[in-house]
């Protein structure tokens, strides 16, 4: 798309929120973000500031997305650290516009949001201090606690104690790797020119081989393990938490939300957060139950979501980045694709046996 098509798109959707658009200013957010057709801009319009989302055209299917939007906006009606999603000036009952247009003969729904600017920078890794990670979980444990009064949800999104989705796919991914897939991932990566990050994912393919029997053997018992289950955000990560000297700021990216156990934030946010720094997790755990108590198989749930999570994160980087690249789109960070993968193997190393 032509930059001046760009902006000109940018420029009709902001109006739906904002009068007068053509004086905002805008800035790409993110590696191909800018002019690339989908992504994060920051709007400076009337002197506020703001992020202009367009979603991936898949996102705009069905009316997930509208649940999750108003969900973000519950979550920061009750005072915690999450961007307020705007309302529509002609439709104060919408919070997002679709347009539909046809890309190569097929027709494309492009879902827009518009929210507050969230002050403060994601720099545990860089700054790592007890007081803020146990900000970090408090936080965490808040939302949860704000999500059980979120009244729009799906059909089985009222509390209640199932089966986790999450733990049902996971024990299914790890037995699709178990008969094979596994070995199937080597020969693209045997293929590829010699590199830093081929070295990598022939680390996390030992690593991995190494580890799958023990949790595959795990996860028959979590596969169909009863637990409390909620609206959780399921993308709860260094990089979407945002601190001010010690205290959280921002939680970002509600792009995955959804009904599951809230047992894999916890893992999600500790295990990326401290990895295997066993006093900080339960630093961490500690805080969380503060503000809301984690039952002993949700603290159990927690430890395999951690490590499943490990494990097929590692796998999906080398998917991604050795036999599929689609999903990781034209403009992809590969020197940030290699740390991603070079943490995940760090932490492989502590689940396979020696």
């Amino acid at each position: 798309m032509a930059v001046k098509q760009q902006v000109e798109e940018l420029i009709y959707a902001l109006g739906h929120w904002l009068p007068n658009p053509r004086v905002a200013q805008f800035c790409g957010l993110g590696e191909g973000s800018s002019f690339s057709g989908a992504g994060l801009w920051r709007v400076e319009h009337g002197g506020q500031v703001y992020v202009l989302r367009r979603w991936p055209p898949a996102a705009g299917k069905g009316c997930h997305i509208n649940r999750i939007t108003w969900l973000q906006r519950h979550l920061a009606e009750a005072g915690l650290p999450v961007a307020t999603p705007l309302q529509l000036l002609e439709d104060p009952e919408s919070l997002l516009f679709s347009i539909t247009s046809k890309v190569s003969g097929e027709r494309e729904i492009s879902t827009w949001t518009l929210t507050s600017w969230l002050p403060g920078v994601a720099d545990y890794w860089t700054y790592p201090r007890p007081a803020k990670l146990k900000a970090a979980l408090r936080t965490l444990a808040d939302i949860h606690l704000a999500a059980t009064s979120f009244n729009i949800a799906d059909a089985h999104g009222k509390l209640r104690v199932a089966r986790s989705p999450a733990l049902s796919r996971r024990a299914d991914r790890l037995a699709t790797l178990q008969a094979g897939d596994l070995a199937e991932l080597k020969s693209p990566v045997t293929r590829a020119p010699a590199s830093l990050t081929r070295e990598l994912a022939f680390h996390a393919l030992a690593h991995a081989e190494r580890a799958l029997p023990r949790l595959g053997h795990e996860s028959h018992r979590w596969r169909d393990e009863p637990l409390p289950l909620q609206w959780v955000l399921r993308d709860v990560w260094h990089d979407h938490l945002l601190f001010t000297e010690d205290r959280v700021t921002g939680v970002l990216d509600f792009g995955a939300a959804a009904v599951d156990s809230p047992a894999g934030d916890v893992a999600r946010l500790l295990g990326s957060l401290v990895g295997d720094d066993e006093a900080a997790w339960q630093l961490g755990l500690d805080a969380y139950a503060s503000r809301r108590q984690l039952a002993p198989d949700e603290l159990a749930a927690a430890r395999f979501f951690d490590a499943s999570g490990t494990l097929l994160s590692a796998m999906n980087w080398v998917h991604w980045l050795y036999r599929d690249s689609t999903a990781l789109g034209p403009n992809v960070d590969l020197p940030a694709a290699h740390r991603r993968l070079e943490r995940l193997v760090a932490r492989l190393r502590s689940l396979a046996p020696t």
